[in-house]
Protein backbone atom coordinates (compact mmCIF):
# COMPACT_ATOMS: atom_id res chain seq x y z
CA UNK A 1 0.00 0.00 0.00
CA UNK A 2 1.14 3.52 -0.89
CA UNK A 3 0.59 6.55 0.97
CA UNK A 4 0.87 9.62 -0.05
CA UNK A 5 3.47 11.54 1.33
CA UNK A 6 2.87 14.80 3.50
CA UNK A 7 1.48 17.85 1.60
CA UNK A 8 -0.48 20.80 2.91
CA UNK A 9 -1.55 21.42 -0.81
CA UNK A 10 -2.99 18.25 -1.73
CA UNK A 11 -5.53 15.59 -0.02
CA UNK A 12 -4.63 12.43 1.47
CA UNK A 13 -4.70 9.63 -0.67
CA UNK A 14 -3.84 6.12 -0.80
CA UNK A 15 -2.95 3.26 -3.40
CA UNK A 16 -2.34 -0.26 -3.72
CA UNK A 17 -0.68 -2.37 -6.52
CA UNK A 18 -3.11 -4.65 -8.49
CA UNK A 19 -2.97 -7.30 -11.17
CA UNK A 20 -5.22 -6.40 -14.19
CA UNK A 21 -7.12 -10.04 -15.56
CA UNK A 22 -9.75 -8.15 -17.57
CA UNK A 23 -8.08 -9.42 -20.26
CA UNK A 24 -7.99 -5.77 -21.77
CA UNK A 25 -6.18 -2.56 -20.82
CA UNK A 26 -7.89 -0.74 -17.73
CA UNK A 27 -7.89 2.71 -18.77
CA UNK A 28 -6.49 5.25 -16.20
CA UNK A 29 -9.91 6.83 -14.47
CA UNK A 30 -11.96 3.08 -14.85
CA UNK A 31 -13.46 1.74 -12.11
CA UNK A 32 -12.06 -1.87 -11.20
CA UNK A 33 -13.33 -4.88 -9.29
CA UNK A 34 -11.63 -7.44 -7.55
CA UNK A 35 -11.48 -10.47 -9.95
CA UNK A 36 -13.47 -13.88 -8.61
CA UNK A 37 -13.41 -16.14 -11.94
CA UNK A 38 -10.48 -18.19 -10.93
CA UNK A 39 -10.01 -17.08 -6.98
CA UNK A 40 -10.08 -14.06 -4.81
CA UNK A 41 -6.66 -13.34 -3.99
CA UNK A 42 -6.41 -9.85 -2.96
CA UNK A 43 -4.50 -8.89 -6.15
CA UNK A 44 -6.52 -9.27 -9.64
CA UNK A 45 -8.82 -6.92 -10.47
CA UNK A 46 -11.07 -7.06 -13.65
CA UNK A 47 -14.10 -5.01 -14.85
CA UNK A 48 -17.16 -4.91 -13.10
CA UNK A 49 -19.75 -7.34 -13.24
CA UNK A 50 -23.41 -8.29 -11.79
CA UNK A 51 -21.41 -10.83 -9.47
CA UNK A 52 -18.61 -8.24 -8.58
CA UNK A 53 -20.03 -4.73 -8.19
CA UNK A 54 -19.70 -5.33 -4.29
CA UNK A 55 -15.99 -5.83 -4.92
CA UNK A 56 -15.43 -2.57 -6.05
CA UNK A 57 -11.32 -1.85 -5.28
CA UNK A 58 -10.73 1.88 -6.80
CA UNK A 59 -9.93 3.81 -9.44
CA UNK A 60 -7.05 3.02 -11.78
CA UNK A 61 -4.09 5.97 -11.40
CA UNK A 62 -2.95 4.80 -15.27
CA UNK A 63 -3.62 2.60 -17.79
CA UNK A 64 -2.79 -1.10 -16.67
CA UNK A 65 -2.07 -3.27 -19.53
CA UNK A 66 -3.79 -7.16 -19.66
CA UNK A 67 -1.88 -9.55 -16.96
CA UNK A 68 0.45 -6.47 -16.06
CA UNK A 69 0.49 -4.45 -12.27
CA UNK A 70 -0.49 -1.17 -11.80
CA UNK A 71 -1.85 1.58 -8.91
CA UNK A 72 -5.47 1.82 -8.16
CA UNK A 73 -6.27 4.64 -5.83
CA UNK A 74 -8.42 3.20 -3.09
CA UNK A 75 -8.91 6.38 -0.41
CA UNK A 76 -8.90 10.28 -1.32
CA UNK A 77 -10.15 13.09 -3.14
CA UNK A 78 -9.14 12.20 -7.02
CA UNK A 79 -9.65 15.01 -10.03
CA UNK A 80 -10.67 12.39 -12.54
CA UNK A 81 -13.18 9.12 -12.30
CA UNK A 82 -15.15 7.93 -14.91
CA UNK A 83 -18.59 8.45 -14.68
CA UNK A 84 -21.58 8.66 -16.53
CA UNK A 85 -24.87 10.73 -16.12
CA UNK A 86 -28.70 10.37 -16.95
CA UNK A 87 -31.77 11.28 -18.76
CA UNK A 88 -33.60 12.12 -16.07
CA UNK A 89 -31.80 12.67 -12.67
CA UNK A 90 -28.47 14.76 -12.28
CA UNK A 91 -25.90 13.75 -10.25
CA UNK A 92 -25.21 16.18 -7.70
CA UNK A 93 -21.51 16.48 -5.27
CA UNK A 94 -22.38 13.67 -2.30
CA UNK A 95 -23.91 11.68 -4.33
CA UNK A 96 -23.27 8.23 -4.24
CA UNK A 97 -21.39 6.38 -6.83
CA UNK A 98 -21.41 2.54 -8.16
CA UNK A 99 -19.95 0.45 -10.26
CA UNK A 100 -21.74 -0.37 -13.87
CA UNK A 101 -22.06 -4.11 -14.88
CA UNK A 102 -19.78 -4.61 -17.78
CA UNK A 103 -19.15 -1.41 -17.94
CA UNK A 104 -16.13 0.78 -17.29
CA UNK A 105 -17.72 4.04 -15.73
CA UNK A 106 -19.73 4.59 -12.62
CA UNK A 107 -23.31 6.09 -12.47
CA UNK A 108 -25.50 7.68 -9.53
CA UNK A 109 -26.51 5.15 -7.06
CA UNK A 110 -30.55 6.24 -5.89
CA UNK A 111 -30.63 6.85 -2.17
CA UNK A 112 -33.23 4.16 -1.20
CA UNK A 113 -31.57 1.43 -3.20
CA UNK A 114 -29.91 -0.35 -0.30
CA UNK A 115 -26.20 0.13 -2.38
CA UNK A 116 -23.68 1.60 0.04
CA UNK A 117 -21.15 4.02 -0.58
CA UNK A 118 -17.25 3.69 -1.71
CA UNK A 119 -17.05 6.32 -4.08
CA UNK A 120 -18.72 9.43 -4.07
CA UNK A 121 -19.12 12.42 -6.70
CA UNK A 122 -17.21 15.64 -5.86
CA UNK A 123 -18.84 17.64 -8.59
CA UNK A 124 -22.14 17.93 -9.86
CA UNK A 125 -22.93 16.01 -13.65
CA UNK A 126 -25.89 17.39 -15.40
CA UNK A 127 -28.71 15.18 -17.01
CA UNK A 128 -28.28 14.73 -21.08
CA UNK A 129 -30.74 13.82 -23.67
CA UNK A 130 -27.59 10.95 -24.87
CA UNK A 131 -26.25 9.78 -21.21
CA UNK A 132 -22.04 9.99 -21.90
CA UNK A 133 -19.60 9.26 -19.51
CA UNK A 134 -17.04 11.50 -18.67
CA UNK A 135 -14.21 12.08 -15.78
CA UNK A 136 -15.64 13.86 -12.80
CA UNK A 137 -13.82 14.74 -9.50
CA UNK A 138 -14.90 12.33 -6.93
CA UNK A 139 -13.95 10.91 -2.89
CA UNK A 140 -13.01 7.85 -2.35
CA UNK A 141 -13.30 5.89 0.66
CA UNK A 142 -12.41 2.12 -0.67
CA UNK A 143 -10.26 1.13 2.23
Amino acid sequence: MLFQRLNRSDAEKAFIIVQNNAGATITANYPCVWDISASLDGVKVSKPATATLSLFVGIADDDIADQAYGLVQVYGYRTSAYVTNDTSVAIAAGDILIPVNAQWYMARSGASDGKSGFIFAAEAFATATTPAAANKKSLIRAM
